[in-house]
């Protein structure tokens, strides 16, 4: 199926469709780009995004809002979020968010024998790439980008919801990692690819030690140490110049500013301020941190 104009129809039971559409894109109801975006919507808040933007031309709501979509085609269902994922994994199985990029090795790459690298990556002058390490599909790594042994970069992260029925519904992934230049990824880590027809991202310069995982869709910024075991969650964003302590892990949807610190073994559940040291679990100020753990002591 090229990517073209879809009829609703040709994903969606008849009987859940109220008022019939097409759409070229599938988006959140906020997106600027695409002329017919189709999207789901189960709050006020996001119907009336839906509604006041003109980019949006289908919308997949449940009963209770069903009556507040205006001048959008309409699809009624019990799941909105479980029917919008089933059909984005149809157009990844397409190939309708296939990246657009240019696909190269450059012949200064030392590539170990072992090693798997995809037709579809870009890798460039004088990377090293390890022992056993793989290199999946859409990844884009700049140069002097040095990979230990070990390695993915670009395998799907882990993105499930639940249905009602209790089954879990696995949503594919869509996108790709680009490594700027001078990054290290030590022996044994993970950077999945993006979930969204977009790059996960790791900045120019920033060091990433043994076993750690960055998550889909994560946006790293430059000359960061991330040390060993840390677990990275999805869509998290980083700022520049932060240090990750070993053995922490960082939720889902986190922001992290710039020249923060993260210290050992941290739980880091909320916003990291530009400039702030958090620790514990879950992570606090590392300042009130101290002054806790004495008072504990006495």
């Amino acid at each position: 199926m090229e990517n073209s104009v879809y009829k609703l129809e040709e994903f969606i039971d008849k009987k859940y469709i109220i008022k019939d559409g097409v759409f070229d894109i599938t988006a959140p109801a906020d997106a600027s780009t695409g002329t017919n975006i189709l999207c789901y919507a189960i709050t006020k808040e996001y119907i009336d995004l839906a509604n006041v933007n003109p980019h949006v031309s289908c919308v997949i709501t449940n009963e209770k809002f069903a009556d507040s979509v205006k001048d959008k085609a309409l699809v009624i269902h019990d799941e909105p979020v479980i029917l919008f994922g089933k059909i984005v994994n149809k157009l990844v199985e397409y190939g309708v968010f296939e990246l657009s990029m240019n696909y190269s090795i450059s012949e200064s790459a030392v590539i170990h024998p072992t090693a798997v690298v995809s037709k579809k990556s870009r890798i460039g002058n004088n990377v090293s790439i390890g022992r056993y390490t793989i290199i999946e599909d859409y990844t884009i790594i700049e140069d002097n980008v040095v990979i230990g042994d070990n390695v993915v970069i670009g395998c799907p992260g882990f993105f499930f919801r639940r249905a009602q029925s209790g089954e879990l519904v696995k949503f594919l992934h869509a996108g790709g990692v680009h490594l700027h230049k001078n990054v290290e990824v030590m022996t044994g880590s993970i950077v999945q690819r993006a979930q969204k027809p977009r790059f996960t991202t790791i900045g120019e310069g920033t060091k990433i030690s043994v076993n750690v995982n960055i998550g889909h869709d994560a946006v790293i910024g430059k000359h960061n140490q991330i040390t060993g075991n840390v677990q990275i969650a999805g869509n998290t964003t980083m700022g520049d110049e932060c240090w990750i302590g070993t053995s922490s892990t960082i939720s889902d949807g986190v922001k992290i500013g710039n020249n923060a610190k993260v210290k050992i073994g941290s739980v880091v559940v909320k916003n990291v301020k530009e400039n702030e040291i958090v620790s514990g679990n879950f992570a606090i100020l590392h300042s009130k941190n101290l002054k806790n753990y004495i008072k504990a002591q006495r």
